[in-house]
């Protein structure tokens, strides 16, 4: 049994972020590859990280994080949010950040995406999930459009990354759609 496990998967599970996941955190600021792909631009130090850590899970908060961590052992390969979430409407923002690059094309971010729609139409009761996600981002879209995403809109030019401004699709997914899919692959 694992023990600080908040969601369990097949090879993953999802737990608070806590104060030794700062290394982590810090490298998927910090980490070129990472930065790339999830447009971060100021670098970050360990002990700015732990500080940071430190304010989550205030009460009242619409920010709920986790440390996505592989099961065989125990290590943390990234983070995982629900952004903004509105109970009354009944929706929140998705986001996820693999931190080591060798985690990358193994699956992790479908199993995690996974989860968090378990969490957030089981347990939050959420009718809509969205996100922004960098157009160039080909295996990000793949993985959200797996899971049941819908592309819904485009924002041109949303950000400037590198010397070029970029244009982010906003996906989402509503609790029906993400029920008949759950129904259709018999889960």
């Amino acid at each position: 049994m694992i023990r600080d496990l908040f969601l369990e998967g097949e090879r993953l599970f999802l737990r608070a972020i806590e104060p030794d996941d700062a290394p982590m955190l810090a490298a998927s600021n910090n980490d070129p590859q990472v930065r790339h792909s999830f447009f971060t631009h100021t670098p970050v130090s360990i002990e700015r990280q732990r500080e940071v850590i430190a304010g989550l899970y205030k009460p009242g908060s619409d920010y709920i994080p986790f440390a996505v961590c592989r099961k065989s052992d125990r290590g943390a390969v990234g983070v995982t949010a629900y952004h903004r979430v509105d109970l009354v409407s009944r929706a929140a923002v998705y986001s996820i950040c693999l931190a080591d690059p060798e985690s990358w094309g193994q699956g992790y971010a479908r199993e995690t995406t996974g989860l968090m729609l378990h969490y957030g139409f089981d347990v939050l009761n959420l009718h809509r999930v969205q996100l922004h996600v960098w157009e160039g981002n080909a295996a990000g879209i793949g993985c959200y459009e797996r899971a049941g995403f819908r592309r819904e809109g485009l924002l041109r030019e949303a950000m400037k990354h590198n010397g070029e401004y970029c244009n982010f699709l906003v996906m989402g997914i509503l609790e029906e759609e993400w029920r008949e899919k759950q129904a259709l692959s018999g889960k």
